[in-house]
């Protein structure tokens, strides 16, 4: 291939899309646990099943924000004047 920018266009692309992915499922996925916490109704296995989808909800948006930064470190590390 000719032309590098071509495929650091494509990655920073699939990327963004997947990001945006990875965030709007934390986002629900969160909204779940709370769901689940509200309607506990005091019940302490429930109430502890919420905290872990919780919990869960929040290590993945933690990996995808950790995924997003590494990517993008890797990418100025690799291309000069990296976008």
């Amino acid at each position: 291939m000719s032309n590098p920018q071509a495929i650091i266009d494509l990655f920073s692309r699939l990327l963004q899309v997947a990001t945006q992915v990875g965030l709007t499922a934390s986002a629900l996925f969160l909204a779940w646990a709370g769901f689940l916490y509200m309607t506990a109704s005091g019940s302490p296995r429930r109430m502890e099943t919420a905290k872990d989808a919780a919990f869960a909800a929040l290590g993945g948006l933690a990996i995808v924000l950790l995924a997003q930064a590494i990517a993008n470190l890797v990418q100025k590390a690799i291309v000069p004047g990296g976008t």
